[in-house]
């Protein structure tokens, strides 16, 4: 009995021993400090994505184009002659001059006539038309030309406005309607004597005519001769317009 009893307790002694042992080598694998692990370092297998704005697509860049060539200017066209003066109040003026000595320098260019546009002068019962100062054909004068072009527009004028004192319609004209414009010619002396005037254009009529050749003579001999023009002869034009509308 002694001895079985002692051998249970040896047995329960190893068991016990056995039991601790292991549950110590148990703990110290259970409490065996494992490695540190990085609080940096991310689990593996985890993707990380960033939504990021797309950029918009480069522009091409222009293509670069060569400097346009330097295109050569065409000439300019000489600018023409400046005109000579002209006659406003003379359509068809002319200035006889005494011929001048020869002379070794060369006799001026004549320039080609310009176009009266004449100007009608309201009168009562008829008009004398008088031409625009632009109006009237360049003269070939001496060196003295521009008085003896201002002394024709003066003189014309001057005798346009002594005329229109001296109006007459015809009554017979006047009664059965008739109208029209006659064109004057007065030419006058060296010595400064206006000569009869001159149908040059016809209005048709023989009444309107000789009314108008009247005025114009009338005028004439008491329109003052400029001084530009005297000792030379010279004729100027002068219309005449007679209208029922006039007073």
């Amino acid at each position: 009995m002694n001895f079985q009893s002692t051998d249970r307790e040896a047995f329960a002694t190893r068991r016990l021993g056995f039991a601790v042992a292991a549950s110590l080598l148990l703990h110290v694998l259970l409490l065996w400090p494992a490695p540190l692990r990085s609080p940096d370092r991310e689990a593996p297998g985890t993707l990380h994505a960033t939504m990021r704005s797309r950029q918009p697509d480069a522009m091409p860049l222009p293509a670069k184009t060569a400097p346009p060539r330097a295109v050569p200017s065409a000439p300019t066209p000489a600018s023409p002659p400046a005109a000579a003066p002209v006659v406003p109040f003379e359509s068809h003026a002319r200035v006889s001059v005494p011929p001048a000595p020869a002379a070794p320098a060369a006799a001026p260019a004549q320039a080609g006539p310009v176009a009266a546009s004449p100007n009608p002068v309201a009168a009562s019962g008829s008009s004398v038309a008088a031409a625009s100062p632009a109006a009237g054909p360049a003269l070939a004068v001496p060196a003295n030309s521009a008085d003896t072009l201002d002394g024709l527009r003066g003189y014309r004028l001057a005798v346009a406005g002594q005329a229109r004192r001296f109006k007459r319609y015809p009554a017979d004209a006047r009664a059965s309607g008739r109208t029209g414009s006659t064109e004057v010619r007065l030419e006058v002396g060296g010595d400064g004597t206006p000569r009869p005037a001159t149908v040059s254009r016809s209005s048709g009529h023989d009444s309107l005519d000789r009314a108008a050749l009247a005025m114009i003579d009338a005028g004439a001999a008491r329109a003052r001769l400029p001084d530009s023009l005297r000792g030379r002869d010279f004729a100027v034009l002068l219309p005449v317009v007679f209208s029922l509308d006039d007073e």
